[in-house]
This record gives C-alpha cells, structure tokens and sequence, in this order.
C-alpha cells in the first residue's frame, strides 16, 4: 500500500471511529425494531431496539420488527360475539402488555414496565406503565393518552392510570423504586381464553438486609382491572425495617395534565388535599370531573380510576394531595388544584420483617365506571374483599 493510500485509510478510519464514538447503541434485548433518534448526553444519534413513550420527542425514524422478539402470546383475537384478550410478554426482559378489545369496538389496555424513569432506568416486571410494542397494531408513538392503563371508547384513548409511583422506603427515607430493583425471572402462571396470570420477581436491598420481591398479576378478559399480589421477603440474617408507598399523579382523561381531576370515594367527592381512613374506605380513586375550587368548571372527560385495597393487610395510611411529600389537613382545605401532580398514594407501614419472614399485600387497580344520573364514580366488583 502507498504512502498516500495509507495516510488516506487511515483517515477515514478516524472519521469513521469519531463517529461511532457519538452514537449511543442502546439494545435492550426486547428485538422490537431498529429505530434512530436524537442523541442525548453529548451523543448524536441514539440507535435502539425499542421504542419507549419518554423517546418520542427524540424519534427521527425506525422499522418496527416482529422476526427477532421472543415473547409468550396468544396472538391476535376477534371481538365478534364477547370481549376477547391479546397478550404479550418478554419473560427475558420482563415487559409486556395486556389489550382486551370488546364487540362494540371498545378497548381496554394495560401496559406492563414499557417506560423509562427520569434517569432513563427501564423496570422490568409487572410494574404499570408504559406503551403498546411499535409493531402493535394500534400502537400510536405520538398518543400519550395510549400509555400506562388506557380506555378506548370507540372514537379516541383516554388516560387511566400512569406509570406507577411504587416504592420500598428504607429507614432513612429513601425511596428504592423498581427500576433499581434487580430483576431476576418472571413467566406466564396461566393463559386460558378466559384468564390470564403473571409472575415476576425482584431482589433488593433495604438498609443493608437484601429482599426478595415477588408480584403475581390476575386479569379476567372483559375486566377493566387487574389484580395485584406483592409478597416481600426477608431474605436476609438480620431483621430489616421499611414502608411501601403505591401511588400515582395519574392525569386522568388527558395525558400530562391534572386539570380536572379531583378524588373520590364511595361517598362523595374530594376537591381539597386530605387522609383517607383506610379502615372504614377500601377503594378510592381520582375523577377527571372539574374542581370548582380550582375555578374549574365541569366539562372533562367524566373517566375515572380506582385502587382498591382488602381490609386485611390495609394501607396504615392513604391521601389526595398536590404533592407525593406532604398533604394538608383537611381543615386547611388546600384545594387539589396542582396543574399536573394532583396524587393519590397508599402507604403501608413502617413494617418490621426478621429473617425469613414476609408481607403481602393485595390491591385492585382500573377504570371505574361514572353513573350517569348521581355523577358519581363506581368501581367494579373485584371480589378481594
């Protein structure tokens, strides 16, 4: 080789080499497609195998592929007669979704550990939150409202629930959410035409005692909820001490907006930040309905959530507020009026386990239903209590 051809491959080796090092190669093992995006943290471009809600404002293009994935699915159904359920779920890497399409063209979707967190952690396991897979056919990038758990009535999605806000809070007040817990297997429990049941499991450690976390997820098709069981486990030689905290900012209706969204009970409405006595309520939710104290007048979406939770193993405490950290008492009468983190939570403990012992905990979560003649939410009968 001459001097000159040389110097010149080496040059474009160069070129070539200082390219690569802007491009961030983020391969998440679910094979989904190839998509480009904008680069971010000093990168150029970003090429990935997925397709997360939080990487839209980021899309540049991309082919969705079904060849390579290797999930556990039923396939698609048909709605003709009575509702029917289509399923996916990655068992390697822990993300699926559940979409459950009715006769009359409704349906009703619950995406499982599809999103990234701030710092751009992907959970795995059954953890709500995220979008359909690219390929899906009624995927849509660019609709927000199709995340998390969602409602379709016929003409447009509407947002039910968010990427849950769960946690374990350790004795000094951090909060170890899923996305830094290990996640370590999960499978498919059972799949029958009528009945669907997840697993999954985590390992975690609380202030220096390590845990296991294991989550089974029911769902009956036709429902518009989904059963949750949390089992903690002491896996350690010392006794360890912490809280679990379940909640979410859901924006009820419409993506990215609180507006609108007041609480409820069985028994009336919560336009104010107060506790819930988690003793004589075992259900509440968030109604996208219009806060008069908010100056809101009342011409949302009337959709609404619930979380319910059995009178054994109770939440010790539960409230609506304008912000995860604190609630006002009800005397102050704050108005929910936050623009986008109007929140309700449940928080279980502080909870002591010695060595080999464990906590359960079991939680409905959905849609509930708005009669139309009091204006007021119902939940579906769940049978945990």
């Amino acid at each position: 080789m001459s001097t000159k051809k040389y110097f010149l491959a080496a040059a474009v080796l160069s070129v070539v080499s200082s390219i690569l090092l802007k491009v961030n190669f983020d391969f998440c093992g679910d094979y989904e497609g190839v998509f480009l995006l904008k680069g971010q943290h000093g990168a150029w471009l970003e090429i990935t195998d997925d397709l997360f809600p939080e990487d839209i404002e980021r899309f540049i293009t991309g082919y969705a592929l079904s060849n390579f994935k290797r999930v556990v699915s039923n396939g698609a159904c048909s709605a003709s007669d009575s509702p029917c359920m289509n399923y996916e779920w990655n068992s390697a890497t822990g993300r699926g979704f559940i979409k459950t399409s009715y006769p009359d063209g409704r349906k009703f979707l619950i995406c499982l550990s599809r999103f990234k967190d701030s710092a751009d952690k992907k959970p795995s396991g059954l953890i709500l939150g995220g979008n359909l897979p690219p390929i899906d056919p009624d995927a849509n990038y660019f609709d927000r409202n199709e995340t998390g758990m969602a409602y379709f009535d016929g003409t447009r999605y509407y947002h039910i629930w968010c990427n849950a806000n769960e946690g374990i809070i350790d004795e000094s007040s951090r909060l170890i959410s899923p996305e830094n817990w290990k996640y370590i297997d999960s499978r498919v429990q059972e799949n029958s035409p009528k009945d669907l049941t997840l697993f999954s499991r985590h390992q975690a450690v609380i202030n220096n005692v390590p845990i296991t976390v294991e989550r089974t997820l029911f769902y009956e098709v036709g429902n518009t909820y989904v059963t949750l069981l949390t089992k903690i486990i002491n896996v350690g030689k010392t006794s360890t001490a912490f809280s679990y905290l379940y909640g979410d900012e859901p924006w009820v209706g419409n993506f990215g907006t609180s507006a609108g969204d007041i609480g409820w009970l069985k028994d009336r409405l919560v336009t104010t930040e107060m506790p819930v006595d988690t003793s004589h309520y075992d259900h509440a939710g968030i109604y996208d309905y219009g806060n008069i104290l908010a100056g809101e007048k009342h011409v949302y979406t009337n959709k609404a959530n619930f979380i319910e939770w059995q009178h054994e193993n109770h939440p010790d405490y539960a409230f609506f507020s304008n912000d995860f950290a604190k609630v006002g008492e009800p005397e102050a009468k704050t108005p929910l009026a936050s623009h986008t983190n109007r929140v309700i939570a449940l928080l279980w403990g502080k909870l002591l386990l010695q060595p080999n012992q464990s906590f359960m905990f079991k939680m409905a979560v959905g849609m509930a239903d708005v009669n139309p003649r009091t204006k007021m939410p119902v939940k579906p009968e769940t049978g945990i209590n």
